[in-house]
């Protein structure tokens, strides 16, 4: 850590109030949007100028709640250091302006940067959805049922939470959720249909899920029975039946693709309930959609969301090398996108969904910070600081060379407590230490990065 030299007063001058780049004129219309331009996807200010959210998440005065300490070490040191909130609020906006960062990502204190600054809030539109009992396993999300009416009058009310969104010229858009599980893998313990078929009969799910097989069968019993080694009387004794097979790895091909196709049915119906919800509030306001896991995401999902979304997001960290290859093969044994190397999976969004994609979360940590690195276990450790401003750097040149990438936002302000958050992450994620020290070497780096992005974008185009 050391105090950082260089630029230290202002965003680059090449940019307008919403730090876009005025190197291209484009139609003005108040709000933030999308746009292709020669080919190169952009976010577009309200001025009317290109703009690429470089941002980080998670800028709040709390940083993380530590449980074994009892408090927010985070806050514990920077209050006595400003004596306020709105006294560090000033603090990271003059940090952001070394680093060349423009957006405030998802889970900050958006009070704090409202009206002034570019910022990415989050909602939470699948709590409204009631859980399929019995899905419930430790550290991952439970399945929902998303055709529950429950669901749609929740999300109504989720909606309200975007008016300030949609009022504010400054926030770029809203994400619905965050790394919801979209089948088997990482995130998810059952394929929907089996999670499903654990609701009660006459449960909306359920009978979702029946009408679905009527129809994907075209009311042809016999064949559903041939498919799935059943010998059903009606498709409604579906509803009396607590499982459609007795071990879903081994089941026929045929079945495995009745699978796949109704985890596609289950994200239509999210992503339109949530599009709806939020049309309903703002015919502008841009749906940046619910930040994908990588790795762990089917096509059948992303052609789902994909006339429901303004943007794709999604968070595609590395992994170390024995992740990443079990990643490969969870892809292939549960129907997810498939990936030799990294940002396959993404490449493939794009060519999906024709959609611009914005990357929600990543980073990286290093042994040098003092902290334990151990949770999650899937995530490469680097020796030091200028290793992690090199992985920076490689992995933004990466980005920029996308022309459908239209942003990354980076995990994340501030490091993890030493003792583990509540989830026992105790990494260095940091741009900053507990303490509130810059790691000068990432922070220079992000500036070098950020000094050249726009006109380097901007030559992508033919």
């Amino acid at each position: 850590m050391f105090a950082l030299g260089g630029p230290t007063s202002c965003w680059f001058s090449n940019q307008d109030a919403y730090h876009g780049w005025t190197g291209v004129n484009l139609a003005a219309t108040g709000r933030f949007r999308v746009e292709q331009v020669n080919g190169v996807w952009w976010f577009v200010t309200p001025a009317g100028h290109p703009f690429f959210s470089s941002g980080v998440n998670h800028i709040s005065s709390y940083g993380d709640y530590a449980p074994q300490l009892g408090t927010y070490p985070y806050r514990d040191e920077i209050l006595p250091l400003y004596g306020s909130e709105s006294a560090w609020a000033e603090e990271v906006l003059k940090r952001l302006a070394r680093a060349g960062l423009n957006t405030v990502g998802a889970w900050s204190q958006y009070e704090h940067f409202a009206g002034r600054f570019p910022y990415t809030p989050i909602l939470g539109f699948a709590a409204g959805a009631p859980i399929v009992p019995g899905t419930s396993v430790p550290r991952l999300p439970e399945v929902r049922d998303y055709f529950d009416p429950a669901f749609v009058s929740g999300a109504t009310q989720q909606a309200e939470n975007a008016r300030s969104c949609a009022a504010d010229p400054y926030c770029i858009g809203v994400f619905s959720d965050n790394e919801l599980p979209w089948g088997p893998g990482f995130t998810q313990i059952l394929p929907f249909v089996d999670a499903y078929m654990k609701l009660a009969a006459g449960a909306p799910g359920k009978v979702a899920l029946q009408h679905f097989l009527e129809e994907r069968h075209a009311g042809d019993l016999a064949a559903f029975n041939t498919v799935w080694r059943l010998s059903l009387t009606s498709f409604g004794e579906i509803q009396g039946l607590a499982t459609l097979s007795a071990n879903w790895r081994q089941d026929t091909a045929a079945a495995k693709a009745d699978r796949i196709a109704f985890r596609g049915r289950v994200a239509a119906r999210y992503f339109q309930v949530v599009h709806d919800a939020l049309r309903a509030i703002d015919p502008t306001v841009l749906i940046l959609g619910c930040r994908f896991y990588a790795y762990s995401t089917g096509a059948d999902t992303i052609a789902a969301a994909a006339p429901f979304v303004d943007v794709i997001s999604v968070n595609p960290y590395e992994w170390n090398e024995t992740w990443f290859t079990s990643a490969r093969n969870s892809a292939v044994l549960n129907g997810h996108l498939p990936f030799a190397e990294q940002f396959d999976d993404v490449d493939a969004m794009n060519a999906i969904s024709g959609k611009p994609i914005l990357v929600t979360e990543w980073g990286y940590r290093a042994a040098d910070a003092g902290l334990p690195n151990t949770w999650p276990p899937v995530y490469p450790t680097l020796a030091d600081q200028v290793e992690r401003a090199d992985a920076y750097e490689q992995y933004m040149d990466r980005l920029l060379a996308r022309p459908f990438v239209i942003g990354a936002h980076w995990y994340e302000w501030a490091d993890n407590p030493a003792t583990g958050r509540f989830d026992g992450e105790d990494n260095n994620w940091g741009l900053v230490n507990g303490s509130d020290e810059i790691y000068g070497d990432l922070f220079v780096r992000m500036w070098s990065v950020h000094h050249s992005m726009y006109t380097r974008r901007a030559s992508l185009a033919p």
